[in-house]
This record gives structure tokens, sequence and C-alpha cells, in this order.
């Protein structure tokens, strides 16, 4: 009965339209709104948002976090050569973050869809 009742509740769905809005989208800061446009997949929206953020304050510490969704962006839109430079750039920005984020992994994916194995 137990298993009857989870399966009928998994089986209603609400639609993606009625989903409440990510959290970030209720801040007003612009890399809040760059990863609102990024998680709502609106990718041209998010591209240059989180360029302004990373072109306005290099020593911000939300800086590092822009230029990799902006990569992770760029992926999305199919520039992986334009993303494995900025992995790169994240490499010698912060290393620590670079091996937190899977940056690695993600410069791989790169190099392999542009050519580069």
């Amino acid at each position: 009965m137990r298993s009857a009742l989870i399966l009928a509740l998994l089986a209603v769905s609400v639609p993606a339209s009625a989903a409440p809005p990510p959290t970030t989208c209720t801040l007003g800061d612009p890399y809040s709104k760059a990863l609102c446009a990024y998680q709502r997949r609106n990718f041209a929206e998010a591209e240059s948002k989180f360029r302004a953020v990373v072109e306005a304050d290099a020593q911000d510490p939300q800086t590092v976090r822009a230029i990799y969704f902006l990569a992770r962006t760029q992926m999305k839109r199919g520039r992986y050569e334009e993303a494995a430079k900025l992995f790169i750039r994240i490499y010698a920005l912060d290393k620590s973050f670079y091996d937190a984020w899977s940056c690695d992994y993600l410069l791989g994916e790169c190099r392999r869809a542009s050519g580069k194995d």
C-alpha cells in the first residue's frame, strides 16, 4: 500500500512552468543574475552577464566562479576552444578551485570536442 502511494505521488508531475525559479533569481547582484540566466538555459544572456562580471573586477572572489560558468556556457554553445582557454585561466588564478570544481575533466572534454585529444 505504501509503495502504491509513493508511486502515485511520483506519477503526479508539476509542469516546468509551474516550478519555482532558482533561488539565485531572487537576488539582484550581477553574478546571481548571470547564474539565473544559466540555470534557465538562456545561454546567450548568461554569457554576456558572466562576461560583464569577469571584466568588472578581477579581485572579486566571484570572478573565478563567473569564469567557470562562462566556460560552461561556452561549452553549451559549442565554443570549446574558448571554454578551454577559460579553464586554463582558472588554473592560473586559483589551482585549488580548478581542482575542486573538476576543471581538468572539463578541459579534457573541450579538447576532445575540438579534436585536440
